[in-house]
Parts: C-alpha cells; structure tokens; sequence
C-alpha cells in the first residue's frame, strides 16, 4: 500500500469509495506515508478512539503479529524439513509437499504483511471499524490460499515463471502471490477464459 497501492484500486475491499470527496490527502486512506500527520494539527497527541475502540485495535494488531510470527515458523518448519520427518512421507512426496507449503506459508506471510499496512493506515487515518474485521482476519487466510493455488498453477506451466525452482524462488512466488492477491486473482481469471472461455455474458 503505497502511496497509492495498486490494491486499493478497483477492488471491492477498497474504503476509499466511501470517503469524503474534498481534499484532504493526508486523512486519506492512501496518503504518502511520507506525510506524518494523519490530519491532525501539531501537538495533538491523544488517540482520537474510544477506550472499546482502543481494546479492539490492540487484539486485532495482536492477532496480526501473532499471526506473522506462525507463517515465518511455518516457513522455518518447511525449510528444515520437519514436516516431512513428523508426516514420515518418502523422498518424492516430501519434496512436493515442502514445495507447496512454501507457498502456502509465504503467502500466508504476504498476506499478513499486506493486512498489518492495512491495518496501520485504516487506524491512523481514522477510519478503523467493526464491519471490516472480518475481513482483517481472513484476508491473510485467503492469501495463502490464493498463493497454493497460484504454486500450482505455476507446476503445471498454466503460468509462466522464468525462475529456478528452489527454496527462495517458491518463497518469493507465494509472497507476492499473497501480498498482491487481487492481481494474482486477476491472472488466474485470465487463465481460467483461456481454459474454460469466456462466459456468454461477456460476449454481449
């Protein structure tokens, strides 16, 4: 989520079509972060949320770290190959299966790096609420699930990657599949038109 993340355009998790219509960049969801104030006026240090408010945001950003700490453990775990001790798999499983946790795990990972950007800009900029957290909390869910998907789109050759297959190319593939989930959901449409054609309705 840069100063204008890719992401928030277009999609219909974007907040931003509800925000007012006069100009105001720096209490805008998108606003640089290189501009420190959140709209707020020099010296104006106090939370502007409530204290339910304020409990809620501090579970919410818990979970999220909570959540990183788990997908880099599961990554660690993939790489040191314990899962395919714990599992007992042979050689050739093994080498399949540490290869789509890795994308899982990594866009696990993305997702999660994506849902903390989100998170601190909705906060500051005041326009953190309730009706959202369920998406604050599967987002990062969806992402790794998007990101198997795109590993093994990526197996089968319906995507073209000019990478070495190895650990941190698997890595690398699943967290910018997870980060940037709304694109890496735009290409597999492409590949399912390719696929499946185009439905009737977008002929007309």
């Amino acid at each position: 989520m840069n100063s204008m993340d890719p992401q928030f355009q277009g999609t219909d998790d974007h907040p931003q079509k509800n925000m007012p219509e006069d100009d105001t960049p720096a209490t805008e969801i998108n606003a640089s972060t290189s501009d420190p104030t959140d709209g707020r006026e020099p010296y104006e240090w106090q939370s502007r949320y409530d204290p339910q408010a304020k409990k809620e945001i501090r579970l919410e950003c818990a979970f999220l770290v909570v959540l990183l700490g788990f997908a880099i453990l599961l990554l660690f775990s993939t790489w040191i190959g314990w899962w395919e001790q714990l599992l007992g798999l042979s050689d050739d499983r093994a080498s399949t299966f540490r290869k789509y946790l890795y994308f899982a795990s990594a866009g696990l990972l993305g997702g999660v790096a994506y849902g903390m950007k989100f998170f601190y800009r909705v906060v500051a900029r005041g326009y953190w609420h309730q009706d959202r957290r369920m998406w604050r909390i599967l987002s990062p869910v969806l992402s790794g699930t998007v990101a198997f998907i795109i590993g093994a789109m990526v197996e089968a050759s319906l995507i073209t990657v000019d990478l070495n297959i190895e650990a941190a190319s698997l890595v690398s593939i699943g967290f910018l599949g997870g980060y940037f989930a709304d694109r890496a959901v735009g290409k597999m449409y492409e590949v399912a038109s390719v696929i499946f054609g185009k439905s009737t309705d977008e002929h007309k």
